[in-house]
């Protein structure tokens, strides 16, 4: 009886956590925002020293990718998204500071 019910219960859980692992990434995103924001402000800081020499960012970024995985998307999932069956979709802001656009892609040291 005991194995039934445990190997019930693992069943359960394992299709809890890895039915709905391409959820809204609600952490992921937000730390994505965040650090774009933040690089835009000063790429140096931001993105050679933080992303690159000392890997603060992707360290984070993976504790986010995690807590995503095993918590914020089976939630939205099961919460909201089986019921209406509609994803929960993020919503992007544009960094602060970011200039670059479509015609504006060039380094200034290419323009001629």
């Amino acid at each position: 009886m005991k194995r039934i019910f445990a190997t019930a219960a693992l069943s359960v859980a394992t299709l809890a956590v890895t039915s709905c692992s391409s959820g809204p990434k609600q952490l992921s995103r937000t730390w994505d925002t965040h650090v774009n924001q933040k690089y835009s402000e000063d790429s140096w800081i931001h993105g050679a020293l933080l992303q690159d020499i000392l890997p603060v960012y992707p360290i984070v970024g993976f504790f986010a990718a995690v807590g995503d995985a095993l918590i914020v998307n089976p939630i939205a999932f099961w919460g909201t998204d089986v019921w209406d069956r509609k994803g929960t979709a993020y919503q992007y802001s544009q960094p602060e500071g970011a200039t670059r656009t479509e015609d504006n892609w060039k380094p200034s040291w290419m323009e001629g």
